[in-house]
């Protein structure tokens, strides 16, 4: 990450991430979805229902979807159009990074975590709250703010000083950034009511991961170690084998070799043509 006497006005377009990304795709769909929430509202308010999350359609009826779809469908309200341009900013600068850092697998999976934990806490206000508190009912949730705040949370663990433009002006640390977006957004999430409980999930979410990643990233690092001490083994098995093979071929030729053999020679070609392949540019 660059840090502060690194930073120019040419830093975006040079760390900017020019291949095909996960993150661009998915913020095109949070575009259509907040474009498809105003169709759907003038036009067809019963289908909001099929695709916002309420407990009682996601869990009561199994709507299970739900838990995923919400986000996509954008509050159409002038208070949310900021924070809409906001977290699609979000996403575009720290969560190409974040997954350019991550791998498209791993970013995908904290993406669409933070979505479901939202999801769940969402569900669980709506079932508790007014049972302390009759007199108030959470509706039904639909914004994109869980994904923003389990990229940003996350990403703020990795790079806490990475130095970022809040609010498109206010330069500061990822981490303090990440921080004053949170509170900031929370207060506007209970405001508003839809994006309380898949803030607080989210943000719950990122916590347990960045808990959880260094013992994941170990266990990846141990998996990828075994991967390799066995195909070094194996390679090693076959060369000495082909060696075999190949005083055969001297004394007796091609004919005499066996299936078993002859497969061993292909497993060795293969193996060979292996470590002739260039690295990739």
């Amino acid at each position: 990450m660059p840090a502060w006497e690194d930073v120019s006005p040419y830093t975006e377009s040079r760390t900017r991430v020019h291949r095909f990304s996960w993150t661009n795709l998915l913020i095109i769909l949070n575009l259509a979805g907040f474009v498809a929430t105003g169709f759907l509202q003038k036009n067809n308010p019963e289908a909001l229902l099929w695709l916002e999350f309420d407990k009682a359609a996601a869990i009561g009826q199994f709507r299970v979807w739900q838990f995923v779809t919400y986000s996509f469908m954008q509050m159409m309200e002038a208070g949310f159009i900021p924070w809409l341009i906001l977290g699609i900013y979000t996403l575009y600068t720290i969560g190409n990074e974040l997954e350019a850092e991550l791998g498209s697998a791993r970013y995908l999976s904290l993406y669409f975590a933070s979505v479901a934990y939202g999801a769940l806490f969402h569900a669980g206000l709506q079932y508790f709250v007014p049972a302390f508190q009759p007199s108030v009912t959470i509706p039904p949730a639909a914004t994109l703010c869980a994904p923003v705040l389990g990229i940003t949370a996350t990403a703020a663990q990795r790079w806490p000083r990475r130095p970022v433009l809040l609010f498109f002006f206010l330069p500061l640390r990822l981490r303090t950034a990440a921080l004053v977006l949170g509170v900031s957004w929370l207060v506007c999430s209970y405001w508003m009511q839809e994006g309380l409980g898949p803030s607080l999930g989210a943000l719950a979410a990122a916590a347990a991961i960045g808990t959880l990643e260094p013992r994941i990233d170990r266990a990846f690092e141990r998996a990828r170690l075994r991967r390799d001490r066995d195909r070094f083994v194996e390679e090693v098995d076959i060369r000495r084998r082909t060696d075999g093979i190949l005083d055969k071929i001297t004394r007796t030729g091609m004919g005499s070799l066996t299936r078993a053999e002859r497969k061993t020679l292909q497993q060795a070609s293969e193996l060979y043509g292996r470590g002739k392949e260039k690295p990739h540019e």
